[in-house]
């Protein structure tokens, strides 16, 4: 594989990292002028006698805790993060408990219980920032009388293996849930509470991301009807009213287009001519490979209107159905797709990465492929067929290990056609 290529790919995905990184999300909408107040985004909160509470939920909690703890100084007045892993460099005064992703086990639940417990030392009428990021819905969870551990985990693991929407999957949770849907703002009741949210769900729905536990519910998708169309074992618990104030406001603060455009920009400083074709993504991962990768060869081949050399974009949220026991990710499995769309062809690499590091069950962002990835057509369709692809990659130079990023806005589809002697501005 060319050098300068990959590493421009790699490149650019940094870019990408760098524009969406949790701790810098937070502080660019988040300042304080005062002693007495917090400016966010375009309003300015009383910080009033109690201080700011903070509860981080998800994997980029300790980034986003860690600026909030920095921004609001000696008014800092307690936080509790529930996150996946615990960075090396950042040290924080708030409480840190580690849940489990993405199948939840009793740490979610004694996260759950501890956010709980927390929420209750509150005082009214303090100011509360909610940091809210992907994975949240397995870290930290507390059940409604009747649900089980097992049947939580069973039923989570049955949605992932059937390739099911995050959407329908966190209406289901957050019908077992006495946190998500709303729950946890309910609890919250009598304080004012602030959300700042890092989106890993296409089109940003709030009460998707995380499982919604601090914003108003949306009853669009019926988890009844999930329950039936994935044949779950499971009855529901009976929907219960929620005592609810709205939140005084709700930031967006990194999704996957603030990701893309970070791309683009930095692969015109490179002297790529930039394409972004869409944020959408949301089928199934090696289908997405197959159909980028042969977009991405098809402007290798001269075909189309796209100038060269150029850097092809594309974000979204794919699925993956498990089939094997293997090892891997939507990111690998989309890697190895695009490997077999992209065979033998010049000019062109692929790189298919997960923002948050973190691939599946793989540790790996993912994969970077070109022209001479592929040497067996038949141990690639092996591959897919036991959803053990990482192994393929790594065994050919082709995955790409990051460690988590700090971060997590779906996932990016990275593709340069420029000729193997090509060298970035």
């Amino acid at each position: 594989m060319a050098a300068s290529r990959r590493e421009t790919i790699e490149a650019i995905y940094r870019a990408a990292i760098d524009q969406v990184e949790a701790g810098v999300a937070v502080s660019r909408v988040l300042s304080r002028e005062t002693d007495h107040a917090l400016t966010v985004g375009d309003q300015t909160l009383d910080i009033g006698d109690s201080g700011v509470w903070a509860i981080a939920i998800g994997k980029a909690g300790c980034q986003m805790m860690a600026s909030v703890e920095t921004i609001a100084g000696d008014r800092f007045a307690g936080g509790l993060v529930v996150t996946k892993s615990v960075p090396v460099d950042i040290q924080l005064r708030s409480e840190i408990l580690v849940g489990s992703h993405p199948v939840p086990d009793a740490r979610s639940l004694e996260a759950g219980e501890r956010l709980i417990d927390f929420v209750r030392m509150i005082p009214d009428g303090a100011l509360v920032i909610c940091l809210i990021s992907g994975g949240g819905s397995a870290l930290a969870d507390a059940l409604r009388p009747g649900v089980t551990l097992e049947q939580l985990r069973d039923i989570t693991a049955t949605l992932l293996r059937s390739g099911a929407s995050i959407g329908e999957m966190n209406a289901v949770r957050a019908r077992l849930s006495r946190i998500k849907g709303g729950g946890l703002l309910a609890l919250l009741n009598g304080r004012r509470v602030v959300n700042l949210i890092i989106s890993d769900v296409l089109g940003n729905p709030l009460q998707v991301i995380a499982s919604g536990p601090t914003v108003m519910p949306d009853r669009h998708e019926v988890a009844g009807e999930v329950v039936r169309r994935y044949a779950l074992d499971i009855t529901l618990p009976t929907e219960t009213r929620m005592d609810l104030t709205p939140p005084l406001m709700t930031l967006i603060i990194a999704d996957i287009n603030a990701a893309l455009a970070a791309s683009a920009d930095a692969a015109r400083q490179m002297g790529l001519a930039a394409h972004v074709l869409t944020s959408s993504v949301d089928i199934e991962a090696r289908q997405a490979g197959r159909l980028f990768g042969g977009i991405v060869a098809d402007v290798a081949r001269g075909r189309g209107t796209l100038t060269t050399p150029c850097c092809i974009l594309a974000g979204g949220e794919t699925v993956v159905t498990l089939r094997g026991a293997g090892i891997g990710g939507r990111n690998c499995e989309a890697a190895v797709a695009a490997a077999i769309a992209i065979a033998g062809i010049e000019d062109c690499v692929v790189g298919c990465l997960a923002t948050d590091g973190d691939d599946g069950t793989s540790g790996a962002a993912g994969g970077i492929v070109d022209g001479t990835t592929l040497h067996d057509r038949r141990t690639a369709e092996a591959a897919l067929a036991g959803n053990d692809t990482y192994p393929w990659l790594r065994g050919r130079g082709a995955a790409f290990e990051t460690g988590p990023s700090g971060t997590n806005v779906n996932d990016l589809f990275i593709g340069i056609v420029a000729p193997a002697d090509w060298t970035p501005d």
